[in-house]
């Protein structure tokens, strides 16, 4: 990348692009078919046009020596020279876009071809083929202007497999035997990184190409083609087996071509020795892994699909079910111990006109004291009201303890339910982030191309974790649609800011335009934290700093007490937090979790608060996340914003209200976090106080202010974050 590079190393390359320019376009221009070569040179013409006038002096270069040291016709110096011109008319006035000239330039070339009188098939034949070649060389623009591997795609490598065999079919008329090695060793090399199925298609083309050229050459084509079928059916990965399946395969050539054992077995022999000995180390594919990326995420998404079901049969055993009836079981107990050999018994439990009241009031006295008018009731109908009544005041204790028991898990229930669904929810959200990924490449591709943007390359290099690039290359476009419709789209899409680094626009709307946008963060924060515990075995209050992506945390966690136990419970709930976070979990998803956490973890004995910040370093918009939390003051300019939110801490009920504050923040602006260990003054505090910041750094605002808040009470844990926003 061009910003990456070093300037020396950047001019080397400009040197090595307009060197294999020329040597591409001389090569091009002596490969004739029907005594032409403009099928060939004009495409790769208008490739240069779209590089820049360095590509375009590269390829008159090129084509001069064909003509001056190898008789190459002039014509097609003069066909380039006049599509220039054409071109820079059409530049001048805008009056063309650049999917037009394909079109523009095989217009051209079938003038050509009839005008030097070639019979009408074989002009219809050119003129294709002059549209085709134009279509595949025009997709490698993007190689061309970066030349770098990891834009192969198939498409272009299928494309640039074209061009090289094009290149090398130029020194056929001069040596076959050479030719046909090369070719041959270029196949080898396609085989061994694994590119067979991205080869085939432009070998096939070139074939036909070299037949048009002579028709002699079909016995060498041949002999090339066929034995390319034994590496389908046999797969080989390294050099030794390849080289020996490829002297085996050409066994069968006999058979099927007039083989010269002479010329075609030391072709075969020789082409086979030298990729042998071709130093070669294969350290990546060619072509991009993306599919084995792709492939991973696929089965990481099942798995994280198979934990979704999971939680949600694990959820369906909490849902709400009405509780079974148990007062009825005890009724069945008194039944047993007073009723069953009653001589009453079928006239209190009557089969067809249901339960007698006495039956009834067992149930109720299960749930309640009776009622003087109960009791007469009881004394008047029953035939043994004391052990009646002493029955029922027996088992109404174990009743309403079994009946506490399952109030008890009626609630565990419930929080276990809630929690069962937070998780599922999570999992799924988790599961939706990896079919969807980060906003990569091929996303972008696809939303640009949605608004027409005639997308060739995108690639994405990232500098540190918030610091990125973007390289582009497009087509059609001027420095002011670009500046005014592009990157706005773009920064929209993306929901961040991108600053232009690069624009190279070589020949605007005809051209391709090379673009370079920078994503980095604009701030940077000072912070400075200060402690002080009312015991000496811990400090109750924790703190934890972290960043995610271009984000940085802040929070504060006051456990309810004093001691250990207090610092144990903040510094898990910081730490549950910030791996939920770090781990791509939504803010809401996290505090959701954290609080149903707290809420089982304890039984409704472990309350913690939480103060929490979120600062994006791009664009200064912080977040304020308060539950029980003090007060959070901002100091900006000496006016004093005070931020707050009236909530319950963490762990008491479920779900947890979301609570979340907004503001931008400027360069200077400095802000206190503290816990309820400092007086609820806080803010007298800071004002009275303010004088003494000055330019200081916050760890010793921090020190300075505990100092103050120590020399006039300590009642509880003490904790303060001081933070101050710094432009880069």
């Amino acid at each position: 990348m061009e910003l990456i590079l070093s300037p020396s190393h950047m001019k080397k390359i400009r040197y090595q692009f307009i060197f294999y320019i020329t040597l591409i376009s001389f090569l091009i221009s002596i490969v004739h078919i029907y005594s032409t070569s403009l099928l060939f040179a004009l495409p790769f013409f208008y490739v240069c046009f779209m590089c820049g006038y360095q590509s375009i002096i590269g390829y008159a270069i090129g084509l001069g020596i064909g003509v001056i040291f190898l008789d190459v016709p002039y014509d097609v110096f003069v066909i380039s020279a006049i599509s220039f011109v054409i071109l820079e008319f059409c530049l001048l006035f805008q009056s063309m876009k650049s999917r037009y000239v394909p079109y523009l330039l095989t217009l051209i070339g079938g003038i050509y071809y009839a005008y030097i009188q070639i019979d009408l098939l074989s002009t219809l034949l050119l003129t294709i083929l002059t549209y085709i070649n134009t279509m595949i060389f025009t997709s490698l623009t993007p190689i061309f202007m970066h030349g770098e591997a990891e834009l192969l795609t198939h498409e272009r490598m299928k494309a640039l497999t074209v061009v090289i065999l094009i290149c090398t079919m130029g020194l056929l008329p001069y040596s076959q035997m050479s030719t046909m090695i090369l070719i041959r060793i270029f196949i080898l090399i396609m085989i061994y990184h694994e590119c067979l199925d991205d080869l085939l298609p432009g070998l096939f083309y070139s074939a036909m190409l070299m037949l048009l050229m002579d028709l002699g050459y079909k016995d060498d084509i041949l002999s090339f083609l066929l034995p390319l079928f034994f590496f389908y059916m046999i797969p080989c990965h390294k050099k030794s087996t390849i080289v020996s399946l490829y002297f085996v395969s050409h066994l069968i050539l006999p058979f099927f071509l007039d083989f010269q054992y002479t010329y075609h077995g030391f072709i075969v022999v020789a082409s086979g020795l030298i990729f042998f000995i071709l130093p070669m180390r294969l350290h990546k594919p060619v072509l991009s892994s993306s599919y084995q990326e792709m492939t991973f995420k696929q089965q990481l998404s099942k798995q994280v699909d198979s934990f979704c079901h999971l939680f949600e049969q694990m959820t369906a055993l909490f849902t709400k079910a009405p509780a079974p009836n148990r007062s009825l079981e005890y009724v069945g107990y008194i039944y047993e111990d007073m009723c069953q050999n009653c001589s009453s018994q079928t006239t209190c439990f009557h089969k067809k006109y249901g339960p007698h009241r006495l039956v009834k009031l067992m149930n109720k006295g299960l749930k309640e004291s009776y009622s003087e008018a109960d009791e007469d009731f009881i004394h008047q109908y029953c035939l043994n009201p004391e052990k009646y009544l002493a029955l029922v005041q027996q088992y109404r204790k174990d009743y309403r303890k079994i009946r506490r028991v399952q109030e008890e898990y009626k609630v565990m229930k419930n929080d276990l339910y809630h929690q069962f669904s937070l998780l599922n929810h999570v999992f799924h959200q988790f599961s939706h982030q990896l079919e969807i990924g980060h906003i990569e490449e091929k996303h972008i591709y696809e939303h640009m191309e949605g608004y027409h943007f005639q997308l060739a390359h995108l690639k994405k290099y990232y500098e540190s974790q918030s610091v990125y690039y973007l390289e582009i290359g497009l087509y059609d476009m001027t420095r002011e649609e670009i500046e005014n419709e592009f990157i706005p789209i773009l920064e929209a899409y993306l929901n961040e800011t991108l600053d232009v680094e690069v624009i190279k626009t070589p020949m605007h709307q005809l051209g391709y335009t090379y673009l370079v946008l920078k994503h980095h963060t604009r701030y940077f924060i000072q912070y400075g934290v200060s402690q002080c515990a009312k015991e000496s075995i811990a400090c109750g209050d924790s703190y934890t700093i972290f960043s995610m992506n271009e984000n940085d945390y802040f929070a504060l966690s006051d456990g309810m007490g004093q001691g250990q136990k207090a610092s144990d419970d903040s510094s898990l709930t910081l730490d549950v937090m910030k791996q939920l976070i770090t781990n791509g979990i939504s803010l809401n998803d996290t505090i959701q979790s954290v609080n149903a956490l707290l809420k089982i973890k304890n039984r409704n004995d472990m309350f913690t608060t939480v103060d929490m910040i979120e600062i994006n370093l791009v664009n200064g918009v912080t977040t304020f996340m308060k539950y029980g939390a003090c007060p959070t003051y901002i100091l900006r300019d000496h006016e004093i914003i005070e931020v707050e939110s009236k909530t319950l801490p963490m762990g008491i009920v479920s779900p947890l209200e979301t609570m979340i504050q907004k503001q931008t923040l400027k360069e200077n602006d400095m802000i206190f976090m503290v816990s309820d260990g400092f007086s609820g003054h806080f803010r007298e505090f800071l004002k009275d106080n303010e004088y003494l910041i000055g330019d200081d750094h916050p760890k010793d605002i921090a020190h300075l202010f505990m100092t103050l808040a120590n020399d006039e009470q300590r009642n509880d844990d003490m904790t303060i974050m001081v933070l101050k926003i710094c432009k880069q």
